[in-house]
């Protein structure tokens, strides 16, 4: 499955684990006949659709999609990768993970992220002690409570060459790996070594179970670089993190997003607003990696980065890089020259929450407007190029009343006749929709006559209940004929563990489904599988007849066209070739009963 660890580690922790006793410490489920229900914890409802199968160690919920097993529902609640979900479960389950790779390896990384830990308990202690006073009022003139700091875990690391190294030294930790963590520097020509921080206040780099990876630091003294970070590391990279992201993560899971701000404080002051679901990029431009980890906690991102020239250009910057990653983007501008800390502190914390709840705008809209502000004569051939400018953004949206609203939109800040925009929106749309309205005849798409499933899922959860039934359709219409393109994966997935000779017993499915994605889609197709019955073949033969007829269309159209294709050209001698190949079509048709 992955080369992390061996397969029948996974396997000894699914048998060990529960699904419904996992899920029963943190959502309340109720047994209605062979299945629990509850609230689901992944979005916000009065009525449980949380559905949990004891039998197929599955879970879905009918209101938002999700499903999968006790390691996608790990992995969900906790925003967790793979890897550290399954380092979780083994640990609830008493089960050794033996590494594939390099135990020495392992064990380095350990030992720095001890390290880092104890450095950052460390700063701590000094903070809120007599040595952080100057610290600490500093702080407080910013506005940052005793509870944030704590929260936080913010340090202070004194004006002094060896003070950390000597703590480390004393706590045990070996001088190679407190090295390796970035936190001391080599001196010059000598074989010693200094602090990196000195008079300092310290910002701690999380991961999700508090184990720090980095710091920031920030100098109190008129020092520069103003703001400095630990080095790039085994275990530390500025781009791949998201500073106050375990502070904020299950706000943003549950709200469905996150506020990105440029710095530290501005962080920090938000969250001490109420306004928890705030990460910032670590000063630095937000990167490819950065927008991933986004994407694992919401679907939407909100960017409120400086108001200055400076800040309003990375936000343009920004935008594309959510937006490459498949984010919904929106973007609350700030005045010239004010940061979110400011801003805070001069509107209060009401008038702050009120001017975000107010300014908030798509990052269409943000596009445009500084494209236009941008612009010092705003002539035709500026509009020209804004509208140029503005296309692929626009034409993005799926959404057809939204995609009008932004042309309408469009034409009224450059002062353009609506309709001229339209036309110049609808040029070249017409072959797109040429190309994506053929070939349309092969697929069967589902209708609402059978009730809260659509067809094909009945049908493929018939395949799966079923082995003759799988093998009755693969052999009469093949497996490639669902109209949703996960359905048609499953079917080829579960033809795979058929034809190695393995039982497709549900457990082994479900490992096989999550190397592709599809546990969620998976666990919907397992719980119809309670509600039908697999012995159905009336409605699994009307099905197949379908698809059949579906295909004679096909086909029959295919040759017409070549027909009139023909006679188009002048061809008159084939065109009886193709009349008697349509004739010889459809008696073979009729007497397969179609």
């Amino acid at each position: 499955m992955v080369n992390y660890v061996d397969e029948q580690i996974i396997r000894e922790i699914e048998s060990r684990l529960d699904i419904v006793e996992l899920i029963s410490e943190s959502v309340n489920l109720t047994r209605r006949g062979n299945r629990y229900w509850g609230l689901c914890p992944f979005h916000q409802e009065k009525t449980p659709s949380f559905s949990v199968s004891r039998d197929k160690q599955m879970f879905y919920c009918f209101g938002c999609h999700t499903g999968g097993n006790i390691f996608s529902y790990i992995m969900k609640k906790d925003s967790l990768e793979f890897r550290e979900a399954l380092e979780e479960l083994a640990a609830k389950a008493g089960v050794e993970i033996i590494h594939t790779r390099d135990k020495k390896t392992v064990d380095k990384h350990k030992q720095v992220i001890a390290v880092n830990n104890s450095a950052a308990d460390y700063f701590h202690q000094v903070l809120m002690s007599d040595r952080g006073l100057k610290a600490r009022e500093y702080l407080e003139q910013r506005g940052i409570s005793r509870e944030s700091m704590q929260n936080f875990r913010l340090g202070y690391a004194i004006d002094d060459w060896n003070n950390l190294e000597n703590f480390l030294s004393k706590k045990g930790h070996s001088l190679d790996y407190v090295k390796l963590s970035g936190l001391i520097k080599r001196s010059d020509n000598q074989d010693k070594y200094y602090d990196l921080f000195r008079d300092r206040i310290i910002f701690p780099i999380s991961l999700y179970n508090r184990d720090v990876v980095g710091f920031g630091g920030r100098a109190l003294g008129d020092v520069q670089p103003k703001y400095l970070n630990t080095p790039e590391t085994e275990i530390f990279a500025k781009r791949k993190n998201l500073y106050g992201l375990n502070q904020a993560r299950d706000k943003i899971r549950l709200s469905n997003e996150a506020i990105l701000v440029e710095g530290y404080m501005d962080c920090i002051k938000l969250h001490q607003a109420g306004i928890i679901q705030v990460v910032a990029s670590l000063g630095t431009a937000l990167t490819e990696e950065q927008a991933l980890l986004l994407r694992r906690y919401t679907e939407k991102v909100v960017i409120l980065y400086d108001g200055d020239e400076a800040g309003q250009r990375e936000t343009l910057r920004a935008i594309d890089v959510l937006r490459q990653q498949g984010l919904k983007v929106e973007v609350i501008p700030l005045p010239a020259g004010k940061d979110p800390d400011e801003y805070l502190d001069k509107l209060g914390k009401e008038g702050f929450l009120h001017y975000i709840q107010n300014n908030k705008c798509s990052h269409i809209e943000f596009k445009l407007d500084r494209y236009i502000n941008s612009c010092q004569v705003l002539n035709l051939d500026a509009k020209i190029n804004i509208i140029n400018q503005m296309k692929d953004d626009i034409n993005s949206v799926a959404n057809v009343l939204e995609k009008d609203h932004y042309i309408k939109m469009l034409a009224q800040k450059l002062r353009i006749e609506e309709n001229l925009v339209q036309k110049e929106f609808r040029r070249g749309s017409y072959m797109q929709k040429a190309r994506t309205g053929r070939n349309k005849t092969g697929i069967i798409r589902d209708n609402n006559r059978y009730g809260k499933y659509g067809m094909q899922e009945k049908i493929l959860a018939m395949m799966f209940s079923d082995e003759n039934v799988f093998y009755t359709i693969k052999e009469r219409i093949g497996i490639n004929f669902f109209a949703n393109p996960d359905y048609k994966t499953l079917a080829n997935l579960y033809d795979q563990l058929l034809q190695g000779g393995s039982e497709p017993k549900m457990q082994a499915m479900s490992r096989t489904v999550t190397e592709e994605g599809l546990e969620a889609v998976y666990a919907r197709i397992s719980m119809i599988m309670d509600e039908i019955n697999p012995n159905e073949s009336r409605e699994v033969e009307e099905y197949i007849k379908r698809v059949e007829q579906k295909k004679v269309e096909a086909i029959w159209q295919n040759v017409l066209n070549k027909v009139d294709e023909l006679e188009d050209n002048g061809d008159f001698d084939n065109v009886l070739t193709f009349v008697l190949k349509l004739d010889k079509f459809i008696n073979s048709a009729r007497e397969g009963g179609i």
